[in-house]
């Protein structure tokens, strides 16, 4: 007789960089104990799919989880897929790459389970037509994808019942169609409603296939859902009942349904499931795209046109989130230097096998994007790709036996114009003449760490929702609801740090500030600018040494009395055989009329935890009454202020040869995460604010910047003599 089968697919991955508490709760909570279900019932197969990541973490400290999974393999009760073992978007990465990482998973579940997967894992199911040749040349021979896609694509549910051929240069992989549907009802609805959507599919198709495969922390990770799934016994109930149901239900692995005869061809847009598709539109386009869908659910003509509706595509993210551009081109810089070194030295790859694995760690994908997990947003996993990217380069460096300094001139971050990339033992700097003049990057290389990896202040889609959000202790008790479904918030008062910032929020950002603009003022986001030196370009020049770098703006002061001719000039110079930079700004008019300006120099770094005792803050090198790295505090007539992080065991600290006025205050955003909505510390903000009287000899301003462990930046004699400049 014939049965209906419903192929079952589980995905489990943490990022680089996550908490080890957060592996751990995971692993209790949902791993180990979904796996021990399948275990305690003997008729089912299923199929799993686990990070590299993971894999490790668990091999390291939950060796019986390794043999659990053998367990099941000698019973032929589990299938294992492959993927990227640091779980990259594939698209993302350059296809060698991508080829790389699969091969890694591969041999990691060869040589623990002596298994050779034929099944892949695609990341975020983001799907882009050149994919099947990669796959393909993986040695992969099919993968579970959204049924969205397929709708994308002209097709009608009632045809997604078996699996699908594509292709792409004649490389053929087979596709396994996911149902939404089911996806939203495990483990979110009722038994009976998930028993009842198969029995109507059975009843059309009696021995069709219905595909579920999803993330493995919708089954104890998700709020409430342990209690759900297995305190409350939903998914024990739910094993129980398709057992009971066997007479026409069969739950069968992902690479059995795969070998089944193919439906039909198949040729896919660019897609990903629809929600991240809604996730990497921009604001207004985010609203916009919500509204609509809104208005065709109310309708009732979703069913009917939805497949004609759908958001941007991944790669947006690139476009909507300046920060995960420029990570994203450090590692394609470190990849292709990796590739550049393996083409020259064709017999010493071995050498590079430190730089490849760092590389590919910082490939992980959670903080290249953001949607309704915090991704992006969430320091502590920026921090961890730019320190695999940094250490990398750092490997590569000491192959390629690069010492001293080094430059390059080229369009870093893919947006048309030229950006300018210093590099010395101890600093990698990434300046943006093309904008202000900016410093886009500070790396530590060193120490492995990005001082500027913070984050620009949005107003997102989400954050209208921010008003219905209730605190976790008032959620409603009676259902469990999907993450997608259910508006928590981890505190009250959010909408206060609603700020958008109109620059990007990094290193030496020159300000010149209306009259009323003071520390208050600038403190809940009302900037005041009369100047044109944020956005605007500025002309370039390295000495032959490249160790110093001139940047020159001729604009303009806007006045009432019309615009004053304005000219900055900034200089950056490295010092040989140390950590310090030496800056020198030079501001004078042709035209001055008398007239002082409120000048600003600002820099934004982030050492992560902005409210830990040993993290803080030091003026004059003493501790102030607001010395934790999110107070906020104001000084006059003073010269230097370090951020000290004796948990890394780094500082940075900037002083200015004369005295001027500093103002710090925390980044805090408000982003939208799993467990609802959250303040995050992106970093502190520090302003060096002087009055400078214009005219046509420069004034000339002189700074010091030094980045690395406290007792070289901190200590012994001071940075510069105390003195006043002209």
């Amino acid at each position: 007789m014939a049965k209906f089968k419903l192929a079952f697919g589980i995905h489990n991955h943490q990022p680089v960089g996550n908490f080890e508490m957060v592996f751990e709760d995971a692993h209790r909570n949902a791993y180990a104990p979904f796996l021990k279900m399948v275990e305690s019932f003997p008729s089912l197969s299923i199929t799993l799919h686990q990070s590299g990541i993971l894999w490790d973490w668990q091999k390291k400290n939950h060796p019986d989880f390794l043999e659990l999974v053998s367990r099941l393999l000698e019973k032929g009760r589990l299938e294992l897929m492959t993927g990227g073992f640091y779980e990259p978007i594939l698209t993302s990465v350059p296809e060698r790459d991508a080829r790389g990482q699969v091969e890694l998973l591969n041999r990691f579940l060869k040589e623990n389970f002596d298994v050779n997967p034929v099944g892949l894992w695609l990341t975020e199911r983001i799907w882009e037509p050149h994919l099947p040749r990669v796959i393909a040349e993986a040695g992969a021979r099919y993968l579970p994808i959204d049924d969205t896609h397929f709708i994308y694509a002209g097709f009608e549910h009632s045809q997604l019942t078996g699996p699908f051929v594509t292709e792409n240069e004649g490389r053929i992989v087979v596709l396994l169609p996911i149902q939404k549907r089911l996806r939203y009802l495990i483990p979110f609805g009722s038994v009976e409603e998930v028993i009842t959507e198969l029995k109507k599919q059975a009843e059309s198709n009696p021995d069709g296939l219905a595909v579920y495969a999803d993330d493995g922390e919708k089954f104890g990770v998700w709020p409430d859902t342990h209690k759900h799934c297995f305190e409350e016994g939903w998914l024990y109930k739910f094993f129980e009942v398709a057992e009971k149901n066997a007479s026409w239900l069969e739950i069968i692995p992902l690479g059995k349904a795969a070998a089944l005869k193919p439906v039909g061809r198949a040729y896919l847009p660019t897609a990903s499931y629809a929600e991240m598709l809604h996730w990497s539109l921009p604001t207004d386009a985010f609203l916009e795209y919500e509204n609509f869908v809104n208005w065709l659910k109310e309708e009732g003509q979703e069913q009917r046109y939805g497949r004609f509706v759908r958001g941007g595509h991944w790669r947006g993210f690139l476009t909507k989130y300046e920060e995960a551009n420029l990570m994203h081109k450090k590692m394609l810089a470190v990849s292709d230097k990796l590739a550049a070194y393996e083409q020259k030295n064709p017999g010493k790859t071995a050498l590079a096998l430190k730089a490849r694995e760092k590389l590919y760690a910082g490939q992980c994908n959670c903080p290249y994007w953001h949607g309704v997990f915090g991704g992006l947003y969430l320091a502590h996993i920026r921090t961890a790709i730019y320190k695999n990217l940094i250490e990398a380069d750092n490997e590569l460096r000491q192959l390629n036996r690069e010492t001293g300094p080094g430059y390059e001139i080229r369009d870093y971050d893919a947006d048309g114009a030229d950006e300018i990339i210093m590099t010395n033992d101890d600093y990698t700097a990434v300046f943006k003449p093309g904008r202000g003049g900016t410093l886009l990057d500070l790396s530590l290389n060193k120490y492995h760490f990005c001082l500027t990896d913070t984050m620009t202040r949005r107003i997102e889609g989400y954050h209208k929702k921010l008003s219905k959000a209730v605190k976790k202790e008032a959620e409603p008790k009676d259902k469990t609801a999907s993450i997608h479904d259910i508006f928590l918030t981890k505190e009250e008062g959010l909408s206060r740090y609603l700020i958008k910032d109109w620059y990007l929020k990094r290193g030496f950002i020159d300000h010149f500030f209306s009259d009323g603009i003071d520390f208050e003022a600038f403190s809940s986001g009302h900037y005041g600018e009369d100047g044109d030196f944020i956005l605007e370009p500025f002309n370039f020049e390295l000495d032959a040494s490249g160790c110093q770098l001139s940047m020159v703006r001729n604009g303009h002061l806007w006045r009432y009395g019309g615009p004053l001719p304005l000219r900055v000039m900034k200089r950056f110079a490295f010092v040989k055989d140390t950590n310090k930079i030496n800056i020198t700004y030079e501001i004078s008019s042709s035209d001055p009329r008398g007239v002082k300006v409120k000048f600003g120099v600002e820099n934004n770094f982030n050492f992560q935890a902005g409210h830990a005792e040993d993290r803080f803050i030091l003026v004059d090198n003493r501790r102030p009454e607001n010395y934790y790295l999110d107070s906020y505090g104001s000084y006059q007539q003073v010269h230097s202020l370090a951020m000290v992080d004796q948990y890394l065991n780094l500082a940075v600290a900037l002083e200015s040869e004369g005295p001027v006025a500093i103002w710090h205050l925390p980044i805090y955003t408000v982003s939208l995460s799993e467990s609802g909505f959250e303040k995050v510390y992106q970093g502190t903000t520090i302003v060096y604010v002087m009055e400078v009287p214009l005219s046509q000899a420069p004034y000339v301003i002189k700074l010091v910047l030094q980045a690395g462990k406290p007792e070289d930046v901190l200590f012994g004699n001071p940075l510069l003599t105390a003195s006043s400049s002209r």
